[in-house]
């Protein structure tokens, strides 16, 4: 086995397999070695398809020696996330009543993958319908994080992030409603990018139920995974574009980013926030990644955005992502839970409930004049919030109030907790840091900024303006010369 390859960028393997350096065979070899090796204990990826997979890995060794170009992604083997439909796999979801799914036509982002020349050979594991930030399920199991086996990887794209710490893939294809994307990343060291809302179709993922021909209206997004930011910005141009049946009328063109240096930077850090503090260890992590960009001549400001703080967002979010949820529910149930979310209302300053958890349950059970007049608030804060990007180039933030956390597999979500340095706090607290990007439909890069004090890995959100994500991978990328970027676990 050829460990150099091991943890190489998707960039350098491309770059080898059309040169003929690197054969794409041996190189899909070498991940399958891999996954054989070190997946029992991970549990990351959950099928596979390797018959058609050395099949096309020949294929791709053929053209290379003919000097015919595949494509970017020129027979790089990779995996993801199994809420993507791929033929010749099933596209469970963690859903038991998805089992036997087996999809004869491929997600739209997956066909682009395709067509760039990537070879999907396998697909990682999710919780029950991408619906949890842990990754367990009734039909694969649970999926462990390669720096510690006692802790989850994250979720929902929690198997795609161990897969890529692990050494089993280059790239992977993500997710992200509610942080799905930017915690995994933040668990498992790696780089993950959530894209401006609309810019990648979403078709051909579970959930909507498969042959869902509807683009999600908020809140959802595909989006690279990757263990540097370079990579990132590959992937993304590859995934970039609306549905089909849009493609004649519009197409998407993100603008470069221009700056050369970190010292071209204005940023603002926010890490402080009443309804949320972080795990001091964390702090005290960010406090030094800040002082390092400052010795490299960044301005960087420690506060929150003018006139703003998570109190004005996470209600909005929690309301918005319960109406989403709830679309696909029973009419009984989607009441039932409006019920539940005005008696916690009531009581929710008296006893022990998550903090603004009534948002959540309420909003399943929406109207749709309510909806319209909600998502008019949302525009005029969203307006509102942008003016800070007219001072700041990036915004950093924790994706998360802590590292890594022990599994914790309660049904019942709001009666989890998880530890937040010496306190328990509400395991729905892993929601707030997340909302303000996801409900406002910003770009952020989640980029590894060093190890925390009890030794594991740690991300920062890059938060940009509306299509400026070329500017946060870049911010990622240049951050990474002071931090170290990505680093393999111990063992791996």
């Amino acid at each position: 086995m050829n460990t150099e390859w091991t943890y190489m960028t998707a960039a350098d393997l491309v770059q080898g397999i059309k040169s003929g350096s690197i054969s794409s065979r041996a190189l899909l070899e070498h991940s399958i070695a891999r996954m054989e090796e070190k997946n029992k204990s991970i549990n990351a990826i959950v099928s596979t398809d390797l018959v058609a997979a050395r099949k096309l890995a020949d294929e791709a060794d053929e053209k290379a020696q003919q000097g015919v170009d595949l494509g970017p992604l020129h027979g790089l083997p990779i995996t993801v996330k199994d809420t993507y439909e791929v033929p010749g796999m099933t596209c469970v979801a963690g859903a038991p009543e998805y089992r036997y799914h087996r999809p004869t036509a491929p997600a739209i982002t997956v066909k682009r993958l395709q067509d760039a020349g990537a070879i999907i050979y396998g697909k990682t594991n999710v919780p029950y319908m991408a619906s949890d930030l842990q990754s367990f399920n009734k039909v694969f199991g649970t999926t462990n994080n390669p720096w510690n086996i006692d802790l989850t990887p994250g979720g929902s794209s929690g198997g795609a992030a161990a897969a890529l710490a692990s050494g089993f893939t280059a790239l992977e294809l993500g997710s992200d409603l509610a942080g799905s994307i930017r915690i995994p990343a933040h668990y498992c060291g790696v780089y993950g990018h959530k894209p401006t809302q609309n810019i990648i179709s979403l078709q051909g993922h579970v959930p909507g139920p498969p042959g869902s021909q509807r683009e999600p209206s908020a809140l959802a997004v595909a989006g690279p995974m990757a263990r540097s930011a370079s990579d990132l910005e590959l992937m993304l141009d590859v995934l970039l574009g609306p549905s089909p049946d849009m493609e004649a009328g519009w197409r998407v063109s993100l603008p470069e980013c221009s700056k050369q240096n970190l010292s071209d930077f204005k940023v603002l850090l926010w890490m402080d926030d009443e309804l949320c503090p972080i795990d001091p260890a964390l702090q005290a992590l960010y406090l030094d990644v800040a002082d390092k960009l400052e010795a490299k001549g960044v301005v960087v400001e420690r506060s929150n955005p003018p006139e703003f703080c998570l109190e004005d967002l996470y209600p909005h979010y929690l309301g918005q992502l319960g109406a989403m949820i709830g679309v696909p529910q029973p009419l009984l149930l989607r009441r039932g839970m409006a019920l539940l979310g005005f008696l916690a209302r009531l009581v929710e300053s008296f006893i022990n409930v998550p903090r603004h958890f009534s948002h959540f349950l309420l909003g399943a059970n929406m109207s749709y004049a309510i909806h319209q007049q909600r998502e008019e608030r949302i525009a005029r804060i969203r307006k509102k919030f942008l003016q800070t990007f007219a001072e700041y180039d990036v915004i950093l933030m924790p994706p998360t109030p802590t590292t890594a956390h022990r599994h914790e597999q309660l049904a019942n979500m709001s009666k989890r907790k998880i530890a937040v340095g010496h306190e328990q706090r509400s395991y729905t607290d892993l929601f707030m840091w997340i909302s303000p990007v996801s409900l406002l439909g910003l770009p952020a890069t989640s980029a590894p900024v060093g190890m925390t004090s009890n030794n594991l890995p740690a991300n920062l959100q890059i938060v940009g303006a509306p299509f400026q994500d070329k500017l946060t991978i870049r911010f990622a990328e240049l951050l990474a010369e002071i931090t170290g970027g990505f680093k393999a676990p111990p063992g791996f």
